[in-house]
């Protein structure tokens, strides 16, 4: 899972991999298809095509969760209409079981079953939101399809292959990871497989380019056309091709990257509170505003996505081989598959000389920030054991700040103890030549194996910061680069704050966020809502233009705010202030041989 925070946006990625499981005895042939050639009822009609089930079959399961979304998601409350039938068109019995469980009476007659799906977009509901990359949506130009949202699996054939077909308007490009058949009918391998497997169907521009071996294809829908396929790959084509130098190998041999770029209308009346991509083994699927000049704005994004193809894909725990759609089941290992995903992203451009060593310690440097606003006492394997838990999910994004900064300290101490010769990245090789997409590692020995295969020392380090909430060496260990830590200086940043951050809440509207010392000395309070800015009402339609006409001012200024707390409307005429860097690391003079050498290892492949 990957997330950005922007000013009035919360962009989070989340992680799918599919595992392959062991085939059953059984034989039956199963073809989903959806028809989508007449949106207008905002329905998928869904029928499954099955023959040769037998009465152990007899329940039709959909997903209550799903690999890597770490969140309660049960799709079966969108199923509109469930019909069962038999070769002669006779009705079978069906009795709902369960939210996402429907058993089906004589399932040994079943012919097919047939369904309606609400698509979740601008469903109504208020429990267990769906992030829309890991939804589904029906639009007049575009169709985003995950195929675990509209198709389940019978009952004992999780691990059986199937087909797809799909109805839609012949005018349209399909963008999906998954490979047709010469009959136009795409298929999975498992459940797993198509439940891995998004589509984005609608008025699509492609691109594509080679990786090492890997075929990478862009598609991009876009309500602003100025965004284009082209201009994506061109904006992000150094960023794959410096992650296939720093990986080495083709993991896959093809990868698709699906663009869902909507205007702020579309976002809004589908009440699309956040976006961001949710990646897949062969694909990632993008949802949000795209915004002309965005083409430069996903390559971090593209980044972390793209390296997930090393883990979860190819590196996972035994707990989530098979995964299990029904009940979730958390893997202690999160910090591995998002933490380390993110510090990799990272390092790698600065291997590659795409960002430089000061962009490098701005992004550590901002990680660090983001840190300190979450709660300190939970440890990274808390985070990951506890994902699904309502009181320790709000820290899962603190994956991306301290999980990276951790895994950046565990690849200094890794070099430092191997006198420069193997660092995280060279462990974390080895690691997936061991172990493997069909071969997973043991989730309750897997820090013992890491300690077996470096040094007797990363134990201590594993228990204090990845088991433990010690607080993070990073100044000590950056030191040993020769990089001195500052506590706060003056920013270069000279436009004025008012010392919050801005996101969106349920209701969608724009609260504060992140509130300073020094924005709360002005009278705010994290959560407030925003109603008006320098005495104009603030929404998201409004709050560009009135955020930079407030950037125009001066330090010392007084800006007249509105906000609303439990109900209560009050006006504050706050102070704007200079921004401050916290968490500064700066180059040091005079570096020893011993850091001069530790940091030239740091900075390259070995």
């Amino acid at each position: 899972m990957k997330k950005l925070f922007l000013s009035t946006l919360l962009i989070i990625s989340i992680s799918f991999n599919y595992w392959t499981i062991a085939q059953d005895n059984s034989s039956p042939e199963i073809i989903y298809s959806v028809d989508i050639t007449n949106h207008q009822d905002d329905l998928f009609h869904v029928t499954v095509f099955v023959n040769g089930l037998s009465q152990r079959n007899n329940v039709y399961n959909f997903a209550s969760t799903t690999p890597g979304t770490y969140s309660i998601m049960n799709f079966g409350r969108f199923v509109k209409s469930f019909n069962a039938y038999d070769a002669d068109g006779n009705k079978l019995s069906t009795e709902r079981l369960s939210t996402n469980r429907w058993e089906i009476n004589y399932a040994e007659k079943l012919s097919k079953l047939v369904y309606d799906v609400e698509d979740t977009f601008d469903a109504e509901y208020t429990e267990n939101k769906i992030y829309p990359m890991a939804g589904t949506g029906i639009e007049e130009d575009f169709i985003v399809l995950n195929t675990f949202g509209l198709f389940g699996y019978f009952e004992g054939l999780q691990s059986h292959p199937s087909q797809v077909k799909i109805d839609y308007n012949p005018d349209w490009i399909v963008g999906t990871a998954l490979l047709p058949n010469a009959d136009g009918y795409y298929e999975a391998e498992t459940f797993d497989h198509l439940a891995d497997s998004p589509f984005l169907i609608g008025e699509l521009t492609v691109a594509g380019t080679k990786v090492n071996d890997m075929d990478v294809g862009v598609y991009v829908y876009a309500a602003d056309t100025t965004i284009t396929a082209e201009g994506i790959l061109e904006a992000v084509d150094e960023i794959l091709q410096a992650a296939g130098e720093y990986v080495g190998y083709s993991p896959v041999t093809h990868y698709k990257f699906l663009f869902c770029l909507v205007d702020m209308e579309t976002f809004q009346r589908n009440n699309l509170n956040a976006a961001g991509a949710l990646e897949h083994s062969y694909s990632s699927l993008y949802v949000q505003p795209g915004m002309g000049g965005m083409h430069q704005g996903v390559r971090n994004e593209i980044a972390h996505e793209f390296m997930h193809i090393l883990t979860p894909l190819n590196l996972h725990s035994n707990i989530i081989q098979p995964f299990n759609f029904l009940v979730p089941t958390a893997s202690e290992h999160i910090w591995l598959y998002e933490g380390v995903t993110e510090w990799n992203s990272d390092i790698m451009q600065l291997r590659a000389g795409l960002i430089s060593i000061e962009d490098y310690l701005d992004i550590i440097s901002e990680k660090l920030v983001f840190n300190d606003r979450f709660d300190e006492n939970v440890s990274l394997s808390q985070m990951s054991i506890e994902a699904h838990h309502s009181d320790v999910i709000g820290e899962f994004l603190n994956f991306y700040n301290r999980g990276a900064v951790t895994a950046a300290m565990l690849d200094i101490k890794l070099l430092e103890l191997s006198n420069g010769t193997r660092g995280l990245r060279e462990v974390f090789l080895e690691l997936l030549e061991m172990y493997g997409k069909d071969k997973p590692f043991p989730e309750d020995e897997f820090f013992q194996v890491i300690v077996d295969i470096t040094y007797p020392e990363i134990e201590q380090f594993i228990d204090d910061y990845i088991k433990g909430a010690e607080p993070l060496p990073y100044v000590e260990y950056m030191e040993k680069l020769g990089f001195q830590y500052v506590g706060e200086v003056p920013s270069k940043d000279t436009r004025p704050t008012l010392g919050f951050a801005l996101g969106r809440n349920e209701n969608g509207e724009l609260m504060t966020l992140n509130v300073s010392d020094r924005g709360r000395e002005n009278g705010v309070e994290e959560g407030d809502v925003m109603l008006k800015v320098l005495g104009k009402d603030f929404n998201m339609q409004t709050a560009r233009p009135i955020v930079q006409e407030v950037w125009a001012m001066n330090v010392g200024d007084t800006c007249n705010i509105v906000i609303k707390r439990d109900e209560e409307e009050i006006e504050l005429n706050a102070v704007l202030m200079q921004r401050t860097d916290r968490h500064v690391f700066e180059d040091m003079e005079n570096l020893t041989e011993e850091q001069k050498f530790l940091r030239d290892a740091w900075s390259r492949n070995l």
